[in-house]
């Protein structure tokens, strides 16, 4: 077994722990790092997790530092309060040092999460395991190490979570999901297979007598993505809104991308 591996988040669990504050003249601070102390916290890392999985055999997987396929095909304005952030001390030297002496690899446009989800997709199963915090790589099926165990994700688990996320958002990742869904009512809309389904009725006392009032109920939706769209259409916005937001948060899998070729995702009809 193959062990896939978040090289954007392993590097930057290993060097933002060793940077160091230091204050001199009683105002001035120098933040600096060692990379050799960076560089021994990701060994510890990767042993402890090659344990975990019971595998010497290891893929890292990075995003492209560049381009994001989100950013360019589907809305601009994805992850733009990260532009003027900065990655920790020593993250570039310690990527560096991991492409020359370990197996690892890159692709244009792709995040990290995408690459880890089309190889763990076009594999056979069980040969290869992801490893991520990332709870994104929910929508990838297949074997994954989370807590300190190896767990498997059905496909049906992983096409409902990228729904969830749909609905939830995920503001750190760059979509806020359906205004006025949070998590728990995001769960409970897609456990049920129930819809949204605005019925009027006329106000028959009080000071408001005589108004039509829109009242939602539940009633049985025709598909998952059914469900999605009428959270949607309850908070006022359009399918194309759904549609856009299921976009960025989709994890690509095999079938999504093919030479080079990215395919933007399209709700199932099923």
């Amino acid at each position: 077994m193959k062990l896939l591996i978040d090289g954007d988040m392993i590097v930057h669990r290993s060097t933002v722990a060793v940077e160091k504050d230091t204050r001199f003249l009683d105002r001035y601070h120098i933040l600096f790092s060692d990379f050799n102390d960076a560089w021994g916290v990701m060994q510890s890392t990767l042993s402890d997790l090659t344990d975990l999985a019971g595998t010497d055999d290891v893929l890292f997987v990075f995003s492209d530092p560049e381009r994001n396929w989100r950013k360019e095909l589907v809305d601009e304005t994805y992850k733009a309060d990260r532009a003027t952030s900065r990655k920790p001390l020593a993250y570039w030297a310690v990527r560096e040092e991991i492409e020359r002496q370990y197996d690892a690899i890159w692709e244009p446009m792709l995040e990290a999460d995408d690459l880890l989800g089309i190889y763990q997709t076009q594999a056979d199963p069980g040969e290869t395991c992801i490893w991520s915090l990332d709870k994104d790589l929910k929508q990838v099926p297949g074997l994954h190490l989370r807590d300190d165990e190896i767990i498997t994700i059905t496909k049906e688990e992983a096409d409902r979570f990228h729904l969830y996320q749909t609905l939830a958002g995920d503001v750190t990742d760059g979509y806020s999901g359906c205004p006025g869904v949070g998590k728990e009512v995001a769960r409970r809309a897609l456990e049920s297979g129930m819809k949204l389904w605005p019925v009027e009725r006329e106000l028959q006392r009080g000071p408001r007598k005589g108004e039509i009032e829109t009242r939602w109920v539940e009633v049985p939706a025709e598909t998952p993505w059914k469900t999605v769209l009428s959270h949607y259409r309850k908070a006022g916005l359009a399918p194309a809104e759904a549609l856009r937001q299921a976009r960025l948060a989709k994890i690509l899998r095999a079938e999504d991308y093919e030479n080079g070729v990215i395919k933007l995702w399209v709700p199932s009809k099923k």
